[in-house]
């Protein structure tokens, strides 16, 4: 399904991960993504360089992958966000 988000999408639309972490005090946090960073983590969104966020509050990655692919798809087929 990736195939079919064109190039031009992809460049318009880059996407930046955060993971959800617990601090000291038991209280979830949200923190950017590195490429550095290796694991798993409790939980992720995505946000959209054209403003989109996919605001799960902390869903499984696939899921997260999947809405992202779906917000793409339709910029790419209706010009819309």
């Amino acid at each position: 399904m990736a195939s079919r988000i064109t190039t031009a999408t992809l460049k318009a639309h880059r996407a930046t991960w955060w993971v959800y972490v617990f601090d000291n005090d038991g209280r979830r946090t949200r923190i950017r993504k590195e490429a550095r960073m290796r694991g798993s983590w409790p939980g992720y969104d995505v946000t959209c360089s054209c403003g989109w966020e996919s605001r799960t509050g902390g869903a499984t990655r696939r899921s997260v992958e999947d809405e992202l692919w779906l917000h793409r798809y339709n910029v790419q087929t209706t010009g819309k966000p």
